[in-house]
């Protein structure tokens, strides 16, 4: 049977067209770097890359939470440090005002001083990190204390058992932290509360007379209020140790998750050189044969 001229000449070309897009696809794939540029190229190994992407955006959301809990946890940390300064320098002035040779003038003038670094204390327990009072508990968007117009200092944080604030740090991972006023100046109503003891010890030292044992009381609250500072200030460093220990590990994941990515979608230089010589050479070849088809082909064969 006769096999028409047409057909040599398409199957010739045909074989030139294809060896000639292979080449320059492997060429392709070696400028861009890419194993494919579409889905619809490599349906399986993209549908992996396309859930790698999503998996490495979690890991991205799972750090930018920790490294905002790490900052909020260090902020936190030096806040307390400073706090306990002030109330250090308190201490101090409770201890010479409780002192008999102090005379009431004096004592009025240690209070003035007190209260300063009692208002410093409260702005600092005021303190923010982004849009969050740090020290409100769950209460956030609420400023901790403020003072009301009787001279009392309020705490208007949630309590300790008010709820816990979150966030996912991995995969089924929650880091849960609260810092509120309440664990460490206790509560506004209780006996124990640090600022309300402070309001009695500044009538102490403005008293005409002064009571020397009353004013040495004080110190206990002082000590109280320090030794919970000294705890939160340990339980924000066991935070953090958690924080970046979890940090880590996800890091990890995401080198392997990237690497994974990489094996899929980037072309392996090694093998597309060898790829494209050999395709440079089927290319050769196909054009030889076709010029030698397409040369020997006559008007006289279509006729």
């Amino acid at each position: 049977m006769r096999i028409a001229t047409s057909t040599i000449t398409n199957s010739a070309t045909n074989s030139m067209n294809n060896a000639y897009k292979t080449y320059l696809d492997i060429i392709n794939k070696i400028s861009s770097n890419k194993n494919f540029t579409k889905v619809s190229e490599n349906v399986t190994d993209a549908t992996k890359v396309l859930k790698l992407n999503d998996e490495l955006a979690q890991m991205d959301i799972y750090q930018s939470n920790i490294q905002a809990a790490i900052n909020e946890m260090n902020l936190a940390y030096d806040t307390l440090g400073a706090i306990n300064d002030e109330i250090t320098e308190i201490n101090s002035l409770i201890v010479e005002a409780s002192n008999a040779t102090t005379t009431p003038d004096s004592a009025k003038a240690i209070a003035t001083e007190i209260k300063q670094r009692i208002s410093t204390i409260t702005d600092k327990m005021n303190t923010k990190y982004l849009d969050n009072y740090i020290f409100s508990g769950s209460y956030t968007d609420i400023m901790p204390y403020t003072t009301d117009a009787d001279g009392n200092i309020i705490y208007q944080g949630s309590s300790q058992v008010a709820g816990d604030r979150n966030l996912t740090i991995s995969e089924n991972t929650t880091f849960t932290y609260n810092f509120t006023g309440e664990e460490i100046f206790g509560k506004q109503d209780g006996v124990n509360d640090f600022f309300s003891q402070m309001k009695e010890l500044d009538e102490l030292l403005n008293a005409d007379s002064l009571d020397y044992d009353k004013i040495r009381e004080k110190l206990g609250v002082l000590e109280t209020a320090s030794n919970n500072i000294i705890q939160s200030q340990g339980n924000v460093s066991a935070k953090v140790t958690k924080l970046t220990a979890t940090q880590s590990v996800n890091e990890s994941t995401i080198v392997k998750l990237t690497e994974d990515k990489a094996n899929l979608e980037e072309v392996d230089i090694t093998k597309a050189a060898t790829d494209l010589a050999n395709a440079q050479t089927a290319l050769q070849a196909s054009y030889a044969i076709g010029t030698t088809i397409l040369g020997s082909v006559s008007l006289l064969d279509y006729l």
